[in-house]
This record gives C-alpha cells, structure tokens and sequence, in this order.
C-alpha cells in the first residue's frame, strides 16, 4: 500500500453500467452540471426551431422539406433519449474491456492519505486538498472544489463503521479549515 499507513477506513464498489450510467446522468461539479443542461438545452431548442421550420414549410405547401424538417426533429429526440445513453454504454464496456477479470472495482483508502484505486490507476489525495463534505441520497460526497468531487458509495465500507467515516472526513476537513 505505498507509503499508505493501515487504512482507518475503506470504502469499496464495483462499478456496474448501472452505477455507470447514474454517474453520467447525475453529474456533481458545477461545469459538469452546466455542460450537461447546455447539452439538453441545446437539443430543445434545435427540436424547437425545426418544429417552427417543419409548420413553415407545411404551410406554405413545400411538403419535402416539411417531412425532412420531420425528419430531424426525430433525430433531436434521438439524441436527446437515446444516442447520449448508447455512448455512455459503449465508452462505459471500452472501461470494462481493461479491467481485471472484466470488472471495475473502485476503492477509496482513508489512512495516512486518500488513495483512489479506480480500476487499473491509483491517485493518492492528501486531505487539505478538501474543502467541503456533504452527502446526497447513494454517495458520500468530498469537494477538491466546485468542479472536483470525490464520490464515496454509502453501504460499500469494507474497513471501519460508515457513522464513524462522517465523523472522521467531517473533523479532517473542518480542522483543515481553520
């Protein structure tokens, strides 16, 4: 465990395209929240504008272009229900291709340090580089800053008791900020 004393907590998950995919569609960082509402915005809008141009079009009797109009706003809903979906499941096997046993494992390591064992990589955290802890409904969450979280699956503690861990990562962080 490099330079890792005996870990205080351990917190370990196995990566499931279900898991997967709520990460995805549940994005914590502000950029990522933002990137994902102009994403879907985006897509509104484009199914919006080719509505107008599909009536237009109807309207004023150019039936081709109103069924190519169509045409498109059904590939915005595409996009918008599906396509993204199919990506995350494609990038998301592509992961899981280079993993032992074709399993994603993630393991976070409270000791000394904050190691992230993340599949085939290891990131070690030290804890002042932590500003915020918080928690929502399936994930205990560390903020690095508005952008960087680091998500600890609640129930998956294989070291040490989870009431504990929010005491302990609580303490770190609030005595770091003094």
């Amino acid at each position: 465990m490099s330079a890792q004393t005996t870990p205080i907590f351990e917190n370990k998950s196995e990566i499931t395209l279900e898991k997967y995919l709520y990460l995805c569609n549940n994005p914590i960082g502000k950029k990522a929240k933002k990137k994902l509402k102009n994403w879907k915005m985006l897509q509104f809008f484009a199914m919006g504008v080719m509505l107008v141009y599909t009536l237009v079009c109807y309207m004023s009797e150019a039936l081709p272009l109103a069924v190519l109009g169509l045409v498109l706003i059904f590939a915005f809903i595409y996009k918008l229900l599906f396509q993204r979906k199919r990506a995350n499941i494609k990038q998301y096997k592509q992961i899981i291709e280079n993993q032992p046993d074709n399993k994603w494992y993630r393991t976070i390591t409270f000791g000394k340090d904050i190691l992230v064992t993340d599949g085939n990589t290891v990131t070690t955290f030290k804890y002042h580089e932590f500003v915020k802890f918080d928690e929502d409904e399936r994930y205990y969450l560390i903020f690095k800053n508005e952008n960087a979280v680091l998500r600890i699956e609640k129930g998956a503690f294989t070291e040490g008791d989870e009431e504990e861990f929010v005491k302990y990562i609580n303490s770190k962080i609030k005595k770091l900020k003094k």
